[in-house]
């Protein structure tokens, strides 16, 4: 079932990339910012819908959801914790996950609610990617970064970047180091 370069995995997930996410150093950041947070009772962190309500003297924290209206929301617990820096001095504040209970430092909107990654069943776009999409960007790279050859598709439009058979040399490059990025570009068709 499967083997080397038959396809990415989990293509059922969506892609974390697509959606909003918190940040909770961000977050923190915020409340350490606020020269007054001592004198307040709440505090109120904007989000893209709705806000993060931070109580002051408890040191809790609730996510306020808005709906698609904008009149009806509700309140999510939003459990944080602290974790002392490697310095000893200086602390680092993480959310856990409402559903799960995990420590994460993102937390993403998804669907109406804010997760997890696991629990918003979201991947990294490098995980959907199988290992011919790696190889050929392997090989594009080299081309278009390394050999600064970017008008490859340009002049051979019907041409697949594996199918190249001559890119020069640019000028300000030793021969050295163009010998062996050329050695590079076959080993990375061969996979293709």
């Amino acid at each position: 079932m499967g083997g080397y370069g038959s396809g990415g995995h989990n293509k059922t997930h969506s892609q974390l990339e697509n959606f909003h996410r918190i940040d909770s150093f961000s977050f923190y950041d915020f409340l350490m910012a606020d020269k007054y947070l001592y004198c307040k009772t709440t505090v109120q962190y904007p989000l893209n819908r709705g806000d993060i309500v931070y109580h002051v003297q408890s040191k809790t924290a609730l996510i306020k959801v808005l709906g698609v209206q904008g009149s009806e929301c509700r309140y999510v617990d939003l459990p944080l914790s602290r974790v002392p820096g490697i310095d000893g001095k200086s602390v680092r504040m993480y959310f856990h996950c409402p559903y799960c209970g995990r420590r994460v430092r993102y937390l993403y909107d998804c669907h109406k609610h804010y997760a997890c990654r696991k629990c918003a069943r979201l991947n990294y776009a490098s995980q959907q990617k199988s290992g011919m999409d790696e190889m050929r960007l392997k090989m594009e790279r080299i081309v278009e970064k390394e050999l600064g050859y970017t008008w490859w598709y340009r002049d051979n439009p019907d041409t697949l970047i594996q199918d190249l058979w001559h890119v020069p040399k640019p000028p300000y490059m030793r021969w050295e180091k163009y010998d062996r990025l050329l050695q590079e570009f076959p080993a990375a068709s061969k996979g293709l």
